[in-house]
């Protein structure tokens, strides 16, 4: 057991988005813990967690996602309302792709017990029932997921927070990390813009940043990618349903969904970019126009009033890191939540509190840092 305070294990988490957020809802139902959920901005959720298009979509891969994933829209689902101060909407969802791809895939996500039962397959014939433009497509299948939809992010991550600190948390906004202190391989606290805190623990949830993180405190060197994305609102739309599924075409990577009157929409575009507020690459628009034209060409045309891009951040794997880091005692990864931080913050945030409660080596060993030890210097 570490070094305690006042008997209890003193724990930052750095990083006040989804997953620094939801770690810290599940941590505080434990007792013995003294947690600071510590952020450099002045609002949590600032960056990646801010910055997404808000859906639930529970058919991805990796499976071990996929179940997390699974977990985490069942909470979602059955925690929303207007007592937790979050809504959720589940319209549904329509994963366009060729047949063989699509049987493919909710073939190996049954066979990990990570598909959710309400997936079927539409053909060519049904998709137009669903949404309109797309009897005009190319494409010849889809799956379609009713419990998936669109989630309050700012709500949800609110909630987290609001939970925690019901429960003791301390939130600590406005608080660069400038170093983590060790003393030999053991963590012995951070120092901040507004100075040192003792801390027997630090949990890196710094998305775009856990690599700089990782880097200060001298932990197993993981080679991070923060790729950035952009989004385009279309302003209000004649006609649009605003309970429509959202359209996620997984063969030629673009999606759309309903959105304040019009359509929200990306071109899954990816480039790799510093930890920060990335800027905008007005070419995207064209990537975009270019997928609708050929792939919906009834959605060619669309008028874009805004965009905007956020960062994800990936592992060399896109599997998520989670758990005790193999060079530096007491220091642990909340990391690389890439595209599914909105869906999976809730499983992410459960899975880290028992690795952390239990003092286990690892919990999914698909998520966990150990993976990395071979591979990096």
């Amino acid at each position: 057991m570490p070094p305690s305070k006042n008997n209890s294990i003193r724990v930052c988490i750095v990083g006040a988005g989804l997953a620094g957020a939801a770690t810290a809802y599940h941590l505080s139902e434990f007792p013995g813990y003294a947690i600071t959920l510590l952020d450099k901005e002045r609002l949590p959720g600032t960056h990646s967690s801010g910055r997404n298009a808000a859906m639930i979509r529970q058919v991805v891969q990796p499976a071990a996602i996929a179940q997390v994933a699974l977990e985490s829209r069942v909470f979602i689902e059955s925690t929303a309302g207007a007592s937790a101060d979050f809504r959720f909407d589940a319209h549904g969802s329509l994963l366009l792709g060729s047949k063989d791809e699509l049987s493919a895939l909710t073939a190996d996500l049954s066979a990990q017990g990570a598909l959710s039962d309400d997936v079927r397959m539409l053909n060519k014939e049904e998709l137009h029932l669903e949404f309109d433009p797309l009897a005009g497509s190319t494409h010849e299948a889809a799956l379609f997921t009713p419990s998936d939809g669109v989630v309050d992010v700012a709500g949800l991550l609110e909630y987290y927070i609001r939970e925690a600190r019901n429960r003791g948390v301390t939130l600590s906004l406005a608080r660069t990390v400038i170093d983590i202190v060790r003393e030999g391989r053991r963590i012995a606290g951070v120092q901040t813009n507004s100075g040192y805190e003792p801390f027997d623990y630090v949990i890196n949830a710094a998305g775009p940043w856990a690599g700089r993180l990782g880097a200060m405190a001298g932990t197993t060197k993981i080679p991070w990618r923060p790729l950035r994305r952009h989004l385009f609102f279309t302003g209000p739309l004649k006609s649009i349903d605003p309970s429509l599924p959202f359209i996620w075409d997984i063969e030629n990577h673009w999606y759309l969904r309903p959105e304040s009157g019009g359509l929200l929409l990306c071109a899954c575009d990816e480039s790799e970019v510093e930890p920060g507020e990335p800027d905008l690459d007005p070419s995207v628009t064209q990537l975009l126009t270019e997928k609708l034209t050929r792939h919906v060409p009834e959605l060619g045309d669309l008028p874009i009033a805004k965009m905007w891009s956020g960062i994800r951040t990936f592992a060399p794997d896109r599997n998520f890191v989670i758990g005790w880091d193999h060079e530096v005692e007491g220091f642990f990864w909340v990391a690389g939540l890439g595209g599914h931080g909105v869906t999976c913050s809730w499983g992410v945030g459960a899975c880290a509190a028992r690795i952390l409660r239990d003092r286990a080596n690892f919990g999914d060993r698909n998520f966990s840092p150990s993976r990395f030890y071979n591979d990096c210097d």
